[in-house]
């Protein structure tokens, strides 16, 4: 058992000697005597590069995220991530972040109950409107955050696992192109942007008396499309789904929109497959993945999504009709 200014700490035995040390060193690091209590501390799901450990006392539930380093290699900034949370947690977005430490990017904040939601738990509570609604408040709050771009962060993915030797399909490179023909396209539309979280598994949404996110590691300023879109990818939706989201967040859809909305489903499954062929030899050995849940298996499923894009409309019809953005357009 350890002590720290009120905080007395044990661990679970899945918390190895190293962590424990390491856990340690951040707490002492902060003062929260408005938290002191006795504290188990074990290990939860998810992650990818953070560990995500639980703090469960007798009066305080707490979450604490210990980063991995050399953050920019993910793609994140960590200073830009505890950023865009504090400012989602203003809104009740997000759980608010007691302490933090930069440049490492280690926080505690609470823990929240509820459980988080999975494509099963959204279709058999109904809680797709819930998400819109959420999205919705999300990117209509003010960010100093830094700006998102879903085609840098594939392109450095990218470029890491090309140096490295990374496993991928015959067809990938193929399909990272029209990636790149898509990031042209946005860069010359004024698609809208708002305050966007830009990692929506749907694990990253918990239920509770509201939906509330975490894991801010991609937040900023960011295409509306893509956040639409990479959930549509994420939580795997059907067309009818999809339409329904899109009608939710916009009753004016329209093609255009609708277009956008299926190429940025697209970049959203060729990222997260970059990232996930990338991140495998490093981060597997060190994260706690959710149950059943494999790096080839997620960078399979999300090409997957990517596909049911190019086997819809012709790609260079989808390009024109998303050139098109309509005066008060939401997405």
């Amino acid at each position: 058992m350890n002590t720290l200014t009120g905080m007395k700490l044990s661990f679970a035995p899945e918390i190895g000697a190293t962590l424990q040390e390491q856990v340690a060193g951040i707490l002492s690091g902060w003062t929260l005597p408005d938290l002191a209590d006795d504290y188990l501390v074990s290990a939860m799901s998810g992650g990818g590069s953070n560990v995500n450990l639980m703090l469960e006392g007798s009066r305080h539930t707490l979450a604490l995220r210990v980063c991995a380093p050399d953050p920019g290699r993910w793609g994140v900034d960590r200073a830009a991530s505890i950023q865009a949370q504090s400012d989602a947690a203003r809104a009740d977005l997000a759980p608010k972040i007691f302490a933090s430490t930069l440049p490492e990017g280690h926080f505690l904040c609470p823990f929240l109950p509820g459980g988080v939601m999975t494509p099963t738990r959204m279709r058999e509570e109904g809680l797709l409107p819930a998400v819109v609604e959420t999205l919705r408040k999300l990117h209509a709050q003010p960010t100093s955050g830094r700006d998102f771009s879903p085609f840098e962060d594939a392109a450095h993915f990218v470029k890491l696992g090309d140096a490295e030797g990374a496993v991928r399909p015959g067809e990938f490179p193929g399909m990272y192109e029209r990636v790149r023909e898509i990031a042209q396209l946005f860069a010359e539309i004024d698609a809208p942007r708002a305050f966007c979280h830009s990692d929506l598994v749907p694990q990253n949404f918990i239920v509770g008396d509201r939906l509330r996110l975490i894991d801010w590691d991609y937040a900023g300023v960011g295409w509306i499309a893509f956040e639409m879109a990479s959930f549509a990818c994420q939580a795997g939706l059907t067309d009818d789904e999809t339409e329904t989201m899109l009608r939710l967040y916009d009753p004016e859809v329209d093609d255009s929109q609708r277009a956008r909305v299926a190429l940025m489903r697209a970049v959203a499954g060729v990222r997260e497959a970059a990232w996930a062929t990338m991140a495998e030899p490093i981060l597997s050995a060190h994260t706690t993945p959710l149950d059943g849940w494999t790096y080839q298996g997620y960078a399979s499923t999300n090409l997957s999504e990517a596909r049911k894009v190019w086997a819809g409309a012709g790609f260079a019809e989808m390009l024109q009709a998303a050139a098109h953005v309509r005066e008060g357009a939401l997405f």
